[in-house]
């Protein structure tokens, strides 16, 4: 068993399935039955389950919600594995589940290991789990602009050490030019910007606040604003304390004497006069503070109008650059930052221009160190899938990377890729993306995926129907290459070819029934038997004749005898 693997898949109450629960193994499985029995349907839940947008109407009539759920091994995928890390999914014991609930309202539940996630979470993570052709549906290699990562992938580890160079000299290019052309483009808001930062960085270096400043300045107005009352209050403190006869000093001293005569009689009456002995020691310190305070109180008046203006100038600033002067201070930073940076720009515009001049010659060489590179991949890359097309018996065929020269440099290179094909001799090589439908176009796309299959590292691969309009020779090629396939992703085939699924190693037949005037879809696991019948009613149809017995078997046995060779 692989380590990768779609081991199972649970279908409940959508379209016309009421529940099915599929086991699956590694190697190729092929699902077969009528058209309209629910095979696509399947592949259409495995589609939903990989990230596919969903309507109300698949779930089935009469149903309120439909289920979903697929387990997933995946083990040694470490990339995958990653993957879920980032998005906070554990999958420690290497399974990853998930599960969509799809209600009759239109809402979406979806988890994966039990956490909730969105659509597009599934969908980034489905990319690397199910890939789905079919005779329109070839994802990746109809998209142009997947064609050089593709290639760049079929390369392996030389070609990325040589883009990882170039990408690196391309990062610091692209951010010198950026720097060179903000400056150019904007000299005039520059200037502005220049002279107005130039203006408060004097403002605030004449002005030199420091962080506690203004609370040191109020306090100091707050006491000669009211000078005359501190004066009076220190006054009738001092009193209070020396006056003759009344002072309390003077009288703390007699209560102390009177109970320092009495201290011995008891414990209670020592401390007492302990207690009286501490406030006496403490208001003869107060005393002397006072007095302190009295001598160095003073009134001047100039040094009050100079705090009045040293605050005006601070709250001046406060509602010009913050509301604190600690604002203003971290304005004042920000400033002189700021001014550096535009100082150093205006300065050295042709400096950086020579260091862009410099790394432009060194990424030219870099990019054509690349392309040297990508040509080479590119030949062996056609090579590879030429000999598919001959394996597939697509005679006349031909695939080639196409490359196209673009202006400047781009994170990429500086060539744009895209794949031609021809399909017939004298037909002239045409863009991947233009060729037309039909058996030449699903054995060019099988091609193309038996040269991939390894690079992608993607778990599943179904071929929703991509054999049709081929027959004989041409289905046993198809059979083949799938089987290629499956020895690096597991496989699942949906096909009419009796060629195709004898070649299988698991097949699944889908029939439709009626139960209580309700269409139901059912699903079996055929053994060999039930293989040999099922393949059998593909090349005579419902009546199985012992010819197509007969020749249904020679399939079988021409496939199980390889596959013990």
């Amino acid at each position: 068993m692989k380590a990768n693997m779609l081991e199972n898949l649970v279908i409940e109450n959508f379209a016309i399935i009421e529940k099915i629960d599929l086991q699956f193994e590694d190697g190729m499985t092929v699902l077969t039955g009528e058209t309209g029995a629910g095979k696509s349907i399947i592949i259409g839940a495995l589609l939903l389950l990989t990230g596919g947008r969903a309507s109300s109407e698949m779930v089935r009539h009469g149903s309120k919600k439909a289920i979903l759920q697929a387990v997933f091994s995946i083990t040694t995928n470490q990339s995958l594995l990653t993957l879920l890390i980032q998005h906070g999914i554990e999958a420690d014991d290497g399974q990853m589940i998930i599960y969509r609930e799809l209600n009759h309202n239109g809402r979406s539940v979806i988890r994966i290991n039990g956490v909730l996630i969105n659509l597009k979470t599934l969908s980034i993570i489905g990319r690397q789990l199910v890939d789905i052709q079919g005779q329109n549906d070839t994802q990746q290699l109809l998209n142009v602009d997947e064609h050089i990562q593709l290639l760049d992938a079929f390369g392996g580890d030389m070609l990325l050490q040589v883009k990882s160079a170039y990408q690196s000299e391309f990062l610091e290019f692209r951010a010198i030019t950026q720097r060179i052309r903000k400056i150019q483009t904007s000299q005039q808001e520059m200037t502005q910007r220049l002279d107005l930062l130039q203006f408060q960085q004097q403002e605030l270096m004449e002005a030199d606040l420091s962080l506690n400043e203004e609370n040191d300045l109020l306090d100091a107005r707050g006491k000669l604003l009211n000078y005359k009352k501190i004066a009076d209050r220190l006054q009738n403190t001092q009193f209070a304390l020396n006056g003759e006869q009344t002072g309390a000093i003077d009288l703390l001293a007699e209560a102390m004497h009177e109970l320092q005569e009495i201290a011995a009689y008891d414990n209670t009456y020592a401390e007492l006069a302990k207690t009286i002995a501490d406030s006496y020691y403490t208001a003869q310190e107060v005393g002397r503070d006072v007095d302190e305070q009295i001598g160095a109180l003073t009134y001047d008046e100039s040094e009050l109008l100079r705090i009045e203006e040293r605050l005006q100038l601070i709250h001046g600033l406060e509602r010009k650059y913050g509301t604190t002067v600690a604002d203003v201070l971290a304005f004042q930073e920000k400033v002189n930052a700021e001014l550096a940076t535009l100082v150093d720009d205006s300065f050295n515009v042709d400096k950086l221009q020579v260091k862009q001049n410099s790394l432009r010659q060194s990424l030219r060489q870099k990019a054509m160190r690349l392309r040297e590179v990508r040509q080479q991949v590119a030949r062996q890359l056609e090579q590879d899938v030429n000999q598919q097309l001959s394996d597939l018996l697509m005679t006349g065929s031909e695939f080639a990377v196409h490359f196209e020269p673009i202006e400047g440099f781009i994170s990429s290179g500086s060539d744009s890729v895209e794949f031609y094909v021809q399909t017939n001799i004298g037909e002239g090589m045409a863009p991947l993306v233009k060729i037309a439908s039909g058996g030449e176009t699903a054995r060019l796309m099988l091609a193309l995926k038996t040269t991939f299959a390894k690079q992608q590292h993607i778990i599943s691969i179904v071929f929703d129907e991509a054999d049709t309009g081929v027959s004989g020779r041409v289905a046993q090629a198809i059979a083949k290459k799938m089987l290629t396939i499956a020895a690096d992703s597991q496989v699942f085939a949906i096909t009419h070819l009796p060629q195709v699924a004898a070649a299988a190693t698991h097949h699944f037949l889908i029939a439709k029934t009626t139960e209580h005037d309700r269409t139901i879809t059912q699903v079996s696991s055929l053994d060999e038997s039930g293989r040999e019948r099922a393949i059998a009613m593909m090349l005579s149809g419902d009546k199985v004749s012992k010819t197509a017995l007969a020749n249904a078997k020679d399939l079988r046995r021409q496939y199980t005898k390889g596959a013990t060779k």
